[in-house]
């Protein structure tokens, strides 16, 4: 049987208050965009005049970067560890406070050694500041049964970062070159991510607070069946993960061996942005009552659909739009989820540092996804990638499908 909102007729007296809710939302927010703006779309604008004063190659710097991404997977569960114990609002401002000495370490770098340091050490911060840390951190500011929906706006902020940060890193590119660029990246983590973070509510450990609780939308799963929910979960995410990432970083390349220009491919994986945008607004809008599973199975649905429009219709603009639509569908849900399925599984306790522990897990193999991909392309060709790619999405979901949600608490 599915397991409903528990009945709630009053809210506690504890509960933010709806002012206060928004202000952490839009704070959180904020800092999406100059987090995942500075940290990663910024990079690719910045490669090529970085590259050339540092006297390296492009593919260098790249392999860099993705040595960096996977060294700073591996700090994600402290990063979490530490919200649980010390709550997000002294976590995310020191993460700030790092960011911004690791930016300003970044516009000083002379060669590629030192480029790999201050990369690895903006990759070592980035998990104290990024998605994981603020789904925590609005979960403890707003309490479990208001994160969801707060969680949804914030992941609506971040799907604007790569729109505000690709055209302004490129102003300030040709405006102050790429060492003043990390240097403004710098003073937006110190001068506006710091306060904000800072603004965010202590974690309140006080009799009082532990006595009234925000109540639970969903009742978290009973403790035995926790352990193996955990699991498939982190599979069935990882998983997908590693499919989305593949075609974000592959998807010019099979449109163009499957036998699609480069203009057609690039036209229809613009429709993947808005897609994801609005997968978020309408989750928010109509699924508000029904558990973050279901919405979790939908994403997975949506990603093995999309691979098999590529493999089973004929090739065109039609088939690529259909692609591109349905996968930002399932790209822009599962961004959401990732957040609000473990809240509802297990609850706010110990929630932090199982994000931290999933986000890991998913880094780890979304690293090694797009080399792999590229790898099955100059093996097997096109179509065989394809098909393992709709095997991997199935997998997923059927990882996914195992998952114990419906028992009660």
């Amino acid at each position: 049987m599915s397991r409903g909102p528990i009945a709630n007729n009053s809210e506690p007296a504890a509960t933010p208050q709806r002012s206060n809710i928004a202000r952490a939302v839009v704070s959180l927010g904020l800092t999406q965009i100059v987090g995942f703006g500075s940290i990663y779309y910024a990079f690719g604008v910045l490669v090529a005049p970085l590259s050339a004063e540092l006297g390296i190659s492009p593919t260098l710097a790249y392999g860099i970067l993705s040595g960096a991404l996977l060294a700073g997977a591996l700090m994600a569960p402290l990063a979490g560890s530490l919200i649980d114990r010390h709550g997000a609002r002294g976590v995310m401002a020191a993460g700030s406070a790092g960011s911004a000495l690791a930016f300003l370490l970044l516009s000083q770098v002379s060669d590629g050694w030192t480029l790999a340091g201050a990369l690895l050490l903006v990759e070592f911060i980035a998990p104290m500041v990024l998605y994981d840390s603020a789904f925590a951190g609005i979960a403890q500011a707003v309490g479990e049964r208001k994160a969801r929906r707060a969680i949804t706006y914030i992941t609506l902020f971040g799907g604007f970062a790569s729109t505000v940060f690709w055209p302004f890193t490129l102003l300030l590119s040709e405006t102050w070159g790429w060492r003043g660029a990390y240097l403004i990246f710098a003073a937006l983590h110190l001068c506006l991510c710091l306060p904000l973070h800072l603004s965010l509510p202590r974690l309140d450990r006080s009799p009082k607070a532990s006595a009234e609780p925000s109540a639970p939308e969903f009742t978290p799963l009973p403790v035995h069946l926790q352990p193996r929910a955990m699991v498939l979960l982190a599979a069935g995410l990882s998983l997908s993960w590693a499919m989305m990432s593949a075609f974000s970083a592959q998807w010019v390349p099979v449109m163009a061996a499957v036998g699609l220009s480069q203009g057609t491919a690039v036209a229809a994986g613009a429709l993947m942005g808005p897609s994801q945008v609005g997968a978020r607004v309408l989750e928010m809008l109509f699924a508000k009552n029904r558990h973050p599973m279901v919405t979790a199975l939908f994403a997975m649905s949506c990603l093995v659909a999309s691979v098999l429009v590529l493999l089973l219709a004929p090739v065109g603009m039609a088939s690529a739009s259909v692609f591109a639509v349905l996968f930002g569908v399932g790209q822009g849900l599962a961004t959401m989820v990732r957040g609000t399925v473990p809240l509802a599984l297990f609850g706010l306790k110990g929630y932090a540092t199982r994000l931290g522990r999933l986000a890991s897990l998913r880094s780890l193999v979304a690293s090694l996804s797009p080399f792999a991909m590229a790898a099955s392309m100059a093996s097997f060709g096109p179509w065989v990638t394809l098909a393992l790619a709709a095997g991997l999405a199935l997998v997923s979901l059927l990882l996914l499908a195992g998952v114990p949600w419906r028992v009660r608490g």
